[in-house]
């Protein structure tokens, strides 16, 4: 299985015969509609992209990207998302739309996944994922609250988190202390670099965490590389 990381809390997951695709920013309509240029460019074009499913944690920009979907083929995808998110879905033309919100469940081939909790300024969801015996926790946009210490009951083995501090999201202490209490075999930080007003330098993560690593933007990795 391999693993990309697209910026802020994006990522692309693939085993060869299903991509799962988490939050991808795309385009530049942060900068559009609230003046925030992009720091890393565009990994990819937004009608290129391949994957099967796409899952948005909670309805911002940066994270549901409706110049970005505009542009995609999205006849082939399906699109999971909590309800707060299914009106911006509709209007944006989307068909294959399951709602997922905290608790909700589903499958991919060998992926499995499930909505948990998260604490943001929208309805929002972090997302545990199962493969091949490896367990993902990814944290979307979320404050620290304490029922995200109950995540430690998953056994995560890779944990990736918000670390920027800014529009309701940890700060780099609230992420550490969340991460020494869920235990993760390797820490990784995100929702850094992306925008100069809101941003992070991700080693004041890693070097306080037992077993950290930082993922550079658009590289695809082994899940053994990773680990």
């Amino acid at each position: 299985m391999k693993i990309k990381w697209l910026g802020q809390s994006g990522y692309i997951l693939s085993d060869g015969k299903v991509e799962i695709c988490l939050d991808p920013y795309l385009s530049d309509v942060v900068n559009r509609v609230a003046g925030r240029k992009r720091m890393m460019a565009s990994p990819i074009k937004p009608k290129e992209l391949k994957s099967d499913l796409i899952i948005c944690t909670h309805n911002h920009l940066d994270h549901l990207d409706p110049d970005a979907i505009a542009q995609m083929e999205t006849e082939s995808k399906i699109f999971y998302a909590p309800s707060d998110c299914h009106q911006t879905l509709l209007d944006l033309g989307v068909k294959n739309y399951v709602p997922f919100d905290i608790g909700s469940k589903a499958n991919a081939g060998n992926f499995e996944f499930e909505a948990v909790f998260a604490d943001h300024t929208v309805p929002a969801i972090g997302l545990i994922i199962r493969y091949d015996g490896v367990i993902f926790y990814f944290s979307g946009d979320t404050y620290y609250h304490q029922r995200l210490e109950q995540l430690k009951e998953y056994q995560v083995d890779l944990m990736f988190v918000c670390i920027n501090g800014k529009l309701g999201n940890m700060t780099v202490r609230e992420a550490v202390s969340l991460t020494n209490i869920i235990k993760p075999k390797v820490g990784i930080p995100n929702h850094w670099g992306m925008f100069a007003s809101n941003t992070e330098d991700p080693r004041l993560y890693t070097e306080q965490i037992e077993n950290g690593f930082i993922m550079e933007f658009n590289r695809e990795y082994n899940l053994e590389e990773v680990r």
